[in-house]
């Protein structure tokens, strides 16, 4: 029973010299980039979300009036958008007060 040698460990290379300057490109990068992003995002998909809040509400309405007019027959698409704007509502509402929750605890920590 033989024992293959084990291979040389290969000297480093020339390291290029760390400069404060590229530390501190790196930080502001690393750091900022990340958090705008994620802010735009977040901003655009709540933007978005009560957009569309707002869609089934005038949806509904619109269904409720031509209910109401004698525009439509079908009783089950009338009550289908109004559903959908109830539901939409609701957790529009329900996300509302968790974040104001949320707010009111960070009010409340000491530092």
């Amino acid at each position: 029973m033989s024992i293959p040698p084990i291979a040389p460990i290969m000297p480093l290379g020339v390291l290029s010299p760390i400069s404060s300057a590229s530390l501190e490109t790196q930080q502001s990068v690393g750091s900022g980039d990340g958090a705008q992003k994620a802010g735009t995002d977040f901003s655009k998909f709540l933007n978005d979300a009560l957009h569309q809040v707002d869609a089934l509400q005038s949806k509904a309405d619109v269904a409720s009036l031509e209910l109401a007019t004698g525009q439509v027959q079908d009783m089950s698409s009338v009550m289908v958008a109004l559903e959908k704007a109830s539901l939409s509502m609701s957790l529009t509402v329900s996300v509302r007060d968790k974040v104001l929750d949320a707010y009111n605890q960070i009010m409340r920590m000491q530092m």
